[in-house]
């Protein structure tokens, strides 16, 4: 099995998430944190059940990324790693995480 990685950016991204949920339903958004960690570790054990980030955006890009509600988890595939890359809102504009 792969080994899992994730970029710092992830925790400012799940902080502003659960933040987000939180104003409305606490333990809804400590569910929702709690699911997107078990999303991290699918991709870890089946790296592939992404589709590539391509496809999606303008730009050629080895990142994947896999949609699990309403977040879309940006990662990558080495012979070693998944890198968790970003977690953003799906109606957010992927292409501004690469700014």
């Amino acid at each position: 099995m792969l080994k899992l990685r994730i970029n710092p950016v992830v925790a400012k991204d799940l902080k502003n998430i659960r933040d987000y949920i939180a104003e409305d339903n606490e333990d809804y958004a400590a569910k929702t944190i709690k699911e997107i960690y078990g999303k991290f570790e699918n991709l870890q054990m089946f790296p592939g059940m992404g589709a590539d980030l391509s496809k999606r955006v303008s730009f050629r890009t080895d990142y994947k990324y896999a949609i699990w509600e309403d977040y879309v988890i940006i990662y990558k595939v080495s012979n070693e790693y998944v890198d968790i890359y970003r977690v953003i809102n799906r109606y957010q504009d992927i292409t501004r995480v690469f700014d």
